[in-house]
């Protein structure tokens, strides 16, 4: 990780981003603007306006996650928390006195942020990047199927690379598949590759059930020139129903046409099929929609290649009630979803991906676009862009 440097007034901005907000901070008063503490209630650009700082902590961050999973309120969310409300502060953190006053900032964070403001950097992240374990770890669960839980277990099995891997994990399938194609599948995805991709699966769609309006969501529409898989929502418009069953059928004839690879199916469920046909099955969960990973083979002549690449793409298939809520729950990032349920919670509603109902009576509430969802949910509309809550 290159060395941050110590932010000066002086310096020049390095993004049209900074500019602007620096732009922004000139002008305003001596009293900076509020930040609001949920993630949906602010706008979180990339790169932000304190992006080395952010850049420093992502690492500790990360090593956290590793270590105790990203549902870990304790040792794992507070501190994500607290460093995606430093990627939404729309001014330039230039004291510690500053940081405290920020929201979900506590006083451990606060130390590492007077760290980074007297030397330019951290050195616990400096440490972190260069143990065995922070690599190892990192290097484990980037395979498809291995979780934070598994990857510290193989670790304490003794694996420090994938070929220790292999060896350790003889009998799962879909992983013994990801390290069949790891090399394309570690590569990061331009946008030019993930418009082609949504064209294929288009055409293919076009064949079993004509009219389907695909949407590609993830980073990719939150703006990032690469992504780490593709993910595609897809539905049929003002037309309720017509989605039941077309995931089998596209599945199948992805294979038949070896766009997926007879192994290369990693995950598949019919569960939105299953649950709108029987509307007396009480649901177990909010989100059930037909999902389907698999592994893509993108063909050389349609990205102007030598060869074929392999490319992760989730097909999730939804209601066209749902539409809205699928797109959102599905364009990220992480830190916006977790905020935006914490929201709806507040106002007595459920939402992710699958819709958004009342708590009390389980009605759902129809959310047919994105700027749907935020009205039901009371909340401005916020641009994919500015969605960027994770580092």
């Amino acid at each position: 990780m290159p060395v941050a440097m110590k932010d000066d007034r002086s310096r020049q901005p390095s993004t049209q981003s900074e500019l602007a907000m620096r732009t922004q901070d000139t002008e305003a008063t001596e009293q900076e603007p509020t930040v609001a503490s949920l993630a949906c209630h602010r706008k979180s650009p990339r790169p932000c306006f304190n992006q080395t700082l952010v850049d420093e902590l992502a690492v500790i961050r990360q090593w956290r996650f590793l270590q105790f999973g990203t549902h870990d309120e304790t040792n794992s969310i507070g501190y994500a928390t607290a460093v995606s409300v430093i990627i939404g502060t729309p001014f330039l953190i230039e004291t510690a006195e500053q940081a405290k006053k920020l929201p979900k900032i506590g006083e451990k964070i606060v130390v590492k942020i007077a760290e980074f403001l007297e030397k330019g950097y951290i050195q616990e992240s400096r440490d972190i990047l260069k143990t065995e374990k922070f690599r190892v770890l990192s290097l484990l669960s980037s395979v498809h199927g291995i979780g934070w839980k598994a990857a510290n277990d193989l670790y304490n099995e003794g694996a420090r690379t994938l070929d220790d891997l292999r060896e350790l994990l003889p009998h799962r399938p879909s992983t013994l598949s990801y390290f069949k194609y790891l090399d394309d599948l570690s590569e990061k995805i331009p946008r030019e590759e993930v418009d082609s991709i949504v064209k294929w699966i288009q055409h293919q769609l076009d064949k079993i059930q004509p009219g389907a309006r695909l949407e590609a969501c993830g980073g990719y529409r939150r703006g990032k020139s690469h992504s780490n898989d593709v993910d595609i929502i897809i539905t049929w418009p003002h037309q309720d129903g017509l989605e039941r069953g077309v995931l089998d059928k596209l599945v199948e004839r992805l294979l038949r046409k070896r766009l997926v690879p007879n192994d290369g199916v990693l995950y598949h469920t019919m569960a939105g099929s299953e649950r709108t046909i029987k509307d007396n099955r009480p649901a177990d969960r909010l989100d059930a929609l037909d999902k389907a990973l698999v592994i893509f083979r993108l063909p050389a002549e349609a990205n102007k290649r030598s060869k074929d690449k392999f490319r992760r793409v989730d097909l999730i298939v939804t209601r066209w009630p749902d539409f809205g809520c699928a797109v959102v729950g599905w364009t990220g990032s992480t830190q916006f979803e977790r905020d935006l349920r914490r929201h709806a919670h507040r106002l007595n509603m459920k939402f992710d991906s699958g819709g958004i109902r009342e708590r009390d009576t389980d009605r759902p509430i129809e959310a047919l676009t994105e700027q749907d969802v935020f009205r039901v949910l009371q909340l401005p509309y916020i641009d994919p862009k500015l969605r960027n809550a994770d580092p």
